[in-house]
């Protein structure tokens, strides 16, 4: 409930409409429990967290809430969501942040600490993933962390559920970007070679407990070392 009430404050400046959305989205959403993955910031240093496809940018204002020390990057593609996430992050008066209308193809290379996907993969065809996952590992520096959130296919009764809620958010609603109707949802196992095959080191870890629909984190560590990913 503290997540919801920050989300609702912070907000303030959105329509009402699409503010409440966003409230009820962070009741459901384990934002609380990805953030609790992302190492806290020592002293005097500052790493970067980008999230791709920020929308109005609550997970990025919230892990500068839990994690002090992120310098924070939200990027999308939807103008609009982007204009209100600055309206909020000022109204917020939250400082070292940058929101910008773009995609991860024109980030540039070896900058992120951390990258943040959550629920936005489900959008994106199954045969464009290899590509966006390969320039996220790119993006990240040595020993950076992706952290993507998507859902798990072997629970099906909640994946029946979240299907119901897409469909009335993206086809009917239109509060989500989306193909109509054409929804990505691959097995964790497919999930986990992609990533592995990119040359991530991959931890896979259920969020659903308490949820009704079946969250899942996979946490793709990129080599600290000098070797890159596997050759194909």
């Amino acid at each position: 409930m503290a997540i919801a009430l920050f989300v609702w404050h912070f907000l303030s400046p959105l329509p009402f409409v699409w503010r409440l959305h966003q409230v009820i989205r962070s009741l459901l959403s384990p934002f609380g429990k990805i953030i609790d993955r992302i190492p806290r910031t020592p002293p005097g240093e500052e790493r970067t967290l980008l999230d791709l496809g920020c929308g109005h940018g609550i997970f990025l204002a919230l892990a500068r809430r839990m994690r002090p020390g992120l310098s924070l990057v939200g990027i999308d593609l939807d103008a609009e969501k982007i204009r209100q996430a600055r309206q909020a992050f000022a109204k917020a008066k939250i400082s070292g942040h940058q929101l910008a209308v773009m995609s991860i193809a024109d980030f540039p290379e070896g900058t992120a600490d951390y990258i943040a996907i959550l629920d936005v993969m489900y959008l994106v065809p199954l045969v464009l993933w290899a590509g966006i996952l390969k320039t996220c590992y790119d993006s990240l520096k040595p020993g950076g962390l992706l952290l993507l959130k998507e859902m798990n296919t072997g629970k099906p009764a909640k994946l029946a559920v979240l299907k119901l809620e897409e469909t009335l958010a993206v086809n009917i609603l239109g509060i989500t970007k989306g193909e109509e109707t054409r929804f990505t949802f691959p097995p964790p196992e497919e999930i986990r070679k992609q990533l592995q095959t990119i040359g991530f080191e991959v931890e896979e870890i259920p969020l659903d407990r308490g949820y009704h629909v079946p969250h899942m984190l996979w946490i793709g560590h990129k080599p600290s070392g000098p070797h890159g990913p596997p050759v194909s």
